[in-house]
């Protein structure tokens, strides 16, 4: 707990430095963006390492890493002199307070619950692993491929440095720098959330009390609660808490993935959905700040022009998938901005801000970028949909609770606009009537969900509409564009062609329609007296708090169940299974991490994706990569393993030494790893020849590993 504590006061020292930069670059919203300071200096000084690595002008040590936070600190110097006499903000103040306390609350949680089940092994935790350490090696980016010697990797991996920094700072271990990872990603998801949701709540009145209420909404609504599939498991469940299935409510749609924020802080994987997060939050602060008043032009306006280009096209870097959703979200703010009676005259001014806003980011990653090869084949048309009422049911569990409360908006709306929403209406149930009699295509649920849309996108762009509605109608009409875009488009990638071919599609959209509508929603029980009628308003929150109260059992049952009731012995090291299962292999990554060059190919054993048994655990916790990893993971990235598998079999079994040294020398491996697991997979004979091919360095519990002496 000691190193958790250690990383805590890292993340909070980039956190301070940050605040004044916050305050200077979202001082137009109210709280000026100061509870988003932790992940905007997170973002900041990751990116400035990253940049400098990148274009080799610095090795990515400890000491370069401690630099970018030093120029951070510089930067919020300057910003907190220049802020002097700036008039005070009620808001400021409160958010701070209370965006910090949610952030220690939530990470000293997260990281007492991880350390209940802290072993990095399942899932697809092997993998996010692995990117970790191969960073951590890494002198300059992007980093080689851990699991495929002799390629860099070709998957999103900012996310996994920026999350790894304060650790790397720290000197923390590998091993724990991804359990406190996790907790980190969890807290700064937190307190991103808190800083939006609270914000939110201050555009449409009331004091800086109220907007702290909203903002623990917020908190509450998209980063504690579980979907309603999660309440009827619990409903469903015969037996002891501890036997809850916590897992089945992230797979409800056919076919698809289906998580919220509580399963993925629950499943434990540090991947790439979940550590986008909080700097999505970042990037939403910047868009919701041009949705409400527009965007900053001139000189003074240029660091702000530059940070939010920076911020949605670093998503693109952390979670390829969120950056086109936060771009469309800053485009259609802009567009609204252009509604607004300020703007006149600013139409030409407003295009081109946003046209460099984005050029700037895509220059900002322009590495990353050339580097990167997507892993898909463009877009394909869904074919095959459900049905209105399982569709309707499938929605009503996943996004029930923030569709209810959001129910009440569109109701302000009826009451606003009486006889266009019964020519509206009446339009929408003869296209969904149309649609569901339509058997072959059943279009009804995304005609559904395109007439939500549609009346979302009319309240944005109303002429005159209020800052605050704006602001409101932008993230609703985003969520649910996340939801109309797998009914209708899907993304072609290496499950096209089967019954998983919009798997990712509907996963990756979905996970942040939960995001957007969550917050959204935030606002909704502070402004249902003007929404709603007297007489709806009792049912109405009765019903709400009946679903809250099923959506927030889930973090105590998911937890209590995963934990097997917080028995255990509780440790943040992700390496103890593998200590305790095989001490040699933990003792052979300790070594190579010590004496091993960066980029230093390791021999071991090759087995199937999701291996139980352990394989690719040298290469997953030393970051040296091997010949072949996980082989399905690889095809995904565009890496063929062609005879990779094979040759790894030969280079063991081979009893020819000149043989095998041909094969070792060509994929350049410079240690051999001969322990239980090599024996298991291929025999006794995988211990025999190595004394004629290098010299042993280290053995320890029955494993061996060798350096060789390559022909050069």
């Amino acid at each position: 707990m000691l190193q958790a504590l250690a990383v805590l006061a890292v993340i909070e020292l980039i956190g301070l430095a940050a605040t004044p930069v916050a305050r200077g670059l979202l001082g137009r919203l109210p709280g000026a963006g100061v509870g988003l300071a932790k992940p905007l200096g997170l973002l900041l000084a990751g990116w400035l390492l990253w940049l400098a690595a990148s274009l080799h002008l610095v090795a990515a040590t400890r000491a370069a890493a401690a630099g970018a936070v030093g120029v951070l600190a510089f930067a919020g110097l300057v910003a907190a002199w220049r802020s002097r006499g700036r008039a005070a903000d009620p808001f400021r103040r409160p958010l701070w307070v209370g965006a910090e306390i949610v952030f220690v609350l939530a990470y000293v949680g997260l990281a007492a619950l991880v350390s209940f089940v802290p072993d990095v092994w399942g899932t697809e935790k092997p993998m996010d692993m692995a990117f970790l350490a191969a960073i951590d090696a890494a002198r300059h980016f992007p980093p080689h491929d851990p699991w495929f010697a002799g390629a860099t990797l070709n998957y999103y991996y900012l996310g996994q440095l920026l999350i790894g920094l304060p650790a790397r700072i720290a000197g923390v271990p590998l091993e724990v720098a991804y359990t406190t990872g996790l907790a980190l990603a969890g807290a700064l998801t937190a307190a991103g959330v808190f800083a939006l949701g609270a914000t939110l709540r201050a555009l449409w009145g009331g004091t800086p009390a109220a907007a702290v209420r909203g903002g623990v909404l917020a908190v509450a609504l998209v980063v504690v609660a579980g979907n309603l599939a999660a309440a009827r498991a619990l409903l469903e469940l015969d037996g002891p808490l501890t036997t809850y299935d916590w897992f089945a409510p992230s797979r409800v749609v056919p076919g698809a993935i289906n998580e919220v924020p509580a399963f993925s802080l629950l499943v434990g994987d540090l991947h790439a959905h979940l550590l986008a997060l909080p700097f999505t939050a970042v990037a939403l602060g910047f868009v919701l700040q041009v949705a409400v008043a527009g965007p900053r032009r001139g000189r003074r306006g240029a660091p702000e022009l530059a940070v939010t280009g920076l911020a949605i096209a670093a998503l693109y870097a952390i979670n390829s998938w969120s950056a086109p959703v936060t771009a469309g979200l800053l485009a259609l703010a802009l567009v609204a901005w252009l509604r607004d009676p300020r703007s006149a005259g600013a139409r030409a001014g407003t295009v081109t801000w946003g046209v460099l806003a984005l050029a700037t980011g895509a220059v900002a990653l322009l590495p990353f970028a050339l580097d990167f090869e997507p892993a898909t084949n463009g877009i394909g048309w869904v074919s095959e949909r459900q049905e209105l009422a399982p569709f309707l049911g499938d929605l009503a569990l996943l996004y029930g609770l923030p569709l209810w409360l959001l129910a009440a908006a569109y109701a302000g709306r009826l009451r606003a606009t009486p006889r266009r929403a019964a020519v509206a209406a009446g339009v929408t149930l003869a296209l969904v009537v149309a649609g569901a009699l339509a058997a072959e295509v059943d279009l009804a649920g995304a005609l559904l969900v395109a007439a939500a849309l549609g009346a979302a996108l009319l309240a944005l762009l109303r002429r005159g509409a209020e800052p605050a509605e704006r602001a409101l109608w932008l993230l609703v009409a985003g969520g649910l564009a996340c939801l109309l875009g797998p009914e209708l488009l899907y993304v072609r990638d290496a499950f096209d062609g089967g019954d998983l071919f919009r798997m990712n599609t509907v996963f990756k959209l979905g996970y942040q329609a939960w995001f957007l509508l969550g917050i959204a929603a935030a606002v909704a029980p502070a402004a249902s007296r003007v929404w709603l009628p007297a007489w709806l308003r009792v049912p109405w929150a009765l019903a709400g708090a009946v679903l809250a109260a099923g959506a927030l059992a889930y973090p105590v049952a998911g937890w209590w169940a995963r934990t097997g009731g917080l028995r255990g012995d509780p440790t943040l090291d992700g390496m103890r299974w593998l200590e305790r299962s095989a001490p040699g292999d933990a003792a052979a990554i300790r070594w190579l991490r010590e004496h091993a060059p960066p980029g230093a190919v390791v021999l071991e054993a090759v087995g199937d994706d999701y291996s139980p048994d352990g394989h690719a655990r040298i290469s997953t916790f030393s970051g040296r990569p091997t010949v072949l990893g996980w082989p399905g993971h690889e095809l995904q990235w565009r890496h063929d393993p062609d005879t990779r598998r094979a040759d790894v079999e030969r280079m063991y079994r081979w009893p020819d030494v000149g043989l095998t040294r041909a094969l070792l020398d060509r994929y350049g491996v410079d240690y051999v790893v001969a322990g239980e697991l090599e024996r298991a997979t291929y025999g006794p004979e995988a211990m025999v020849k190595w004394p004629r091919l290098g010299r042993l360095v280290m053995r320890h519990a029955g494993t061996e590993l060798w350096a060789l002496q390559r022909r050069r």
